[in-house]
């Protein structure tokens, strides 16, 4: 099997942390910046139903455009003003959230092993924050400092997980077939679904957290039958599964 990019997902792959609570008080505290415009619960709902409907973009915007379209439904300020706020929020408060992260041990020096192994290194989280908070959470992760061939995001992706159109516009961008593609998550669902374009997969199993509320109604609600991960362990066993691979740097 030839090798030549390796995608990692960031939540509970690279980074730990309990996902349910660091979306609890995201929630509690983005919500301040549109009190003057809806309740907390019509806030919270509005916010569920346009992170919903990014995964159902069908690639002909950006997912940061069709999320606050979504968003802005019914909302008496136009879709610019709105995404402001949340630029505004995440430049002044998204730093808050730090002491809810750690690294994963070991974690950096697997990716830059791999960098030097010459293989393309992707950053294949799901794209439903912009460019610049994926930066601020690689620097939680301890990784901002390497240089990554793609790092998706609601700025530069058209489409979400589980969609099997994510990680074909991935390939595109890095210029590789799925089949030359080592997918590594901690996401039963939407990492391993990428076996179904013909990449490989590793399930990480460092992390014993539960997916947050949206994966697990993706999952519950998904008619699709996934398939079983090609490699499953910590990441620290990462390297060793490479062994299986031939690899061909760039």
């Amino acid at each position: 099997m030839e090798l030549r990019a390796v995608l990692f997902d960031l939540d509970n792959t690279l980074i730990l942390f309990e996902e349910d609570k660091f979306f609890t008080a995201y929630t509690k505290k983005l919500y301040l910046s549109f009190r003057d415009l809806l309740t907390p619960q019509k806030f919270a709902e509005r916010l569920m139903y346009a992170t919903l409907m990014m995964t159902k973009n069908d690639g002909k915007t950006t997912n940061a455009e069709f999320f606050v379209r979504h968003f802005a439904d019914g909302i008496p300020i136009s879709s610019d003003q709105l995404w402001l706020r949340f630029e505004k929020f995440y430049a002044t408060e998204f730093e808050q959230f730090h002491s809810l992260m750690a690294p994963l041990a070991g974690a950096r020096e697997i990716v830059i092993n791999l960098k030097k192994r010459g293989l393309k290194l992707v950053i294949a989280t799901n794209p439903m924050f912009p460019i610049n908070v994926q930066l601020i959470r690689l620097r939680w992760a301890n990784l901002d400092d390497i240089c990554f061939d793609l790092i998706t995001s609601a700025d530069n992706s058209n489409y979400c997980k589980p969609n099997l159109h994510y990680y074909h516009e991935i390939c595109q961008k890095i210029k590789l077939p799925p089949e030359q593609c080592l997918m590594v998550g901690n996401d039963a669902f939407n990492d391993m679904i990428a076996a179904k374009t013909g990449m490989k997969t590793y399930l990480a199993t460092d992390s014993d957290h539960l997916s947050i509320e949206l994966s697990r109604a993706l999952a519950k609600h998904s008619k699709v039958e996934m398939p079983a991960p090609d490699f499953k362990g910590p990441l620290s066993e990462l390297c060793h599964t490479l062994e299986k691979f031939k690899l061909i740097p760039e």
